[in-house]
């Protein structure tokens, strides 16, 4: 089981979180397109497209989550951009999102 540690002091802004996130993307085929469905269906997958159940995320530690609340507030529909990615961590029920 692995445990992905987002950095909000490595990015600044929605294309920035995605550039950081491709590093947790590399074995399997994973169908990224860096946005916010992709984004989706990888956290519901938990971050895993291959056979071995040992790669599976169970944990998301987002570190410096206030700079990232800060900056990430552009509006998408209505939205922030940080709620939004708030959600789609938090609607896997399998894993655990912590904001630090």
């Amino acid at each position: 089981m692995r445990t992905i540690e987002i950095n909000g002091n490595e990015f600044d802004s929605l294309t920035g979180f995605y550039e950081f996130m491709e590093q947790y993307l590399d074995e399997g085929e994973c169908p990224w397109g860096a946005n916010f469905d992709s984004l989706d269906e990888v956290v519901q997958c938990r971050f895993n497209y291959t056979d071995d159940m040992s790669k599976d995320v169970t944990r998301i530690v987002w570190n410096d989550f206030q700079k990232s609340k800060f900056e990430l507030r552009r509006r998408r529909g209505g939205r922030r951009e940080i709620d939004i990615l708030v959600e789609i961590f938090q609607r896997n029920g399998e894993i655990e999102f912590i904001m630090k």
